[in-house]
């Protein structure tokens, strides 16, 4: 923003600025463009699918389908009496609450259970201290639980709150002490201990054209986990899983063969953003996990491609049992996924229960801020 801002300009182009941000950074930052819009006289242009953000910063509203301007007019009239069929679809793009609310029998172990979890990174020390020992920096400290069988546990909190890293301890790619279970059983110390339980956990990244290789195919980046869990199996016997796990996801209904002939020797950059999302939750789902670690798996996609990923995720937990370790700023989300919630500041859990009430009625100051900010 200050590099955009230091030539004083007219005209301010905001592509997707607050996209990546938690909720109430998104509103320090919308604080900010509309205090410098008021002091210089700066008109903005905002590019976003946030309609949240633009019921709150802006003026006028453009809807654009297909390269078309297909509705404008004031942001108020707009969302209050929407003309166009594709403006109702957006505003009526809400996350919906379509899951199994069974609660675990009492005697039902946790698929995935955290204990007194402690996470630090290694950092320098100033001066001359830091000649002779590091210091550390702690992401996560004292931690604690679960994760039932066919439920979701979403993870709140702000950007630097510790939750990418609970993430990453749970997927057993940083040491941390404390116990951490898996099905029953501790991640250990050498790759070979932890490779069974690396097939019951996968994940699926915030951003999926960057976590997707460029320089593989569809069949190569879906089947991957096959060459490490099964390698015994043929390649023609790969290309039966690999394609039952592209229909497993919706994908061979959502591309048109016509339009995407020869799809399993395509690659990622000739998808849309929510077709590669189809494409990062095959490739996990084709090892048979029994848990997912979904990192903000919605934030870089429209709402009507995220609502449609967030119910074929429901779709799949009440089909195949999955549990959900869902970690996301975004509320609306963890009230359409979420069983439990825990919200983390700090590196500490600060508040955790049942979603309802941890969102409905929260008892930490903390919560009521970030609920607030949601708004």
């Amino acid at each position: 923003i200050a590099m955009a801002l230091a030539c004083q300009p007219k005209l301010l182009l905001a592509d997707e600025p607050t996209t990546a941000l938690d909720v109430t950074l998104r509103g320090q930052i919308l604080d900010l463009l509309a205090g410098l819009q008021k002091k210089n006289g700066m008109a903005v242009l905002m590019i976003t699918h946030d309609l949240n953000l633009v019921r709150r910063f802006a003026d006028r509203v453009i809807v654009m389908e297909n390269g078309h301007i297909v509705e404008q007019g004031v942001v108020s009239d707009v969302f209050a009496h929407p003309q166009h069929s594709y403006t109702r679809r957006l505003i009526d793009s809400k996350p919906v609450r379509d899951v199994t609310e069974r609660a675990p029998a009492a005697a039902e172990p946790a698929v995935l259970q955290a204990r007194a979890l402690r996470v630090g990174y290694s950092i320098p020390r100033p001066g001359f201290k830091g000649w002779f020992k590091r210091g550390e920096f702690v992401a996560v400290q004292g931690a604690d639980f679960d994760v039932q069988a066919g439920q979701t546990l979403g993870v709140m909190g702000e950007s630097g709150s510790g939750k990418s890293t609970l993430a990453l301890a749970a997927l057993g790619l940083l040491p941390f002490s404390g116990e951490l279970q898996v099905t029953g059983q501790a991640w250990g110390l050498s790759s070979a201990s932890n490779k069974s339980l690396r097939r019951v956990v996968q994940v699926v990244f915030q951003d999926p054209f960057s976590s997707l290789s460029p320089r593989l195919t569809v069949e190569e980046i879906v089947g991957e986990g096959l060459l490490v869990h099964e390698p015994a199996l043929t390649q023609a016997e790969r290309r039966v899983h690999v394609a039952q796990a592209l229909l497993d996801v919706g994908v061979g209904v959502d591309l048109d063969q016509a339009q995407f002939g020869g799809l399993l020797q395509r690659y990622p950059h000739e998808f849309s953003g929510g077709q590669r999302q189809r494409l990062a939750i095959a490739r996990a789902l084709i090892v048979k996990p029994r848990v997912l670690v979904l990192d903000e798996p919605t934030s870089a996609l429209d709402v009507t491609i995220q609502k449609q990923v967030l119910q074929l995720l429901q779709r799949l937990q009440r089909e195949r049992g999955l549990s959900y370790l869902l970690i996301t700023h975004d509320v609306d989300v963890i009230r359409a996924m979420a069983h439990q919630v825990v919200v983390m500041k700090d590196g500490y859990i600060v508040e955790s229960g049942p979603a309802d009430r941890v969102l409905d009625a929260p008892e930490h100051e903390y919560t009521k801020t970030l609920l607030a900010a949601a708004d």
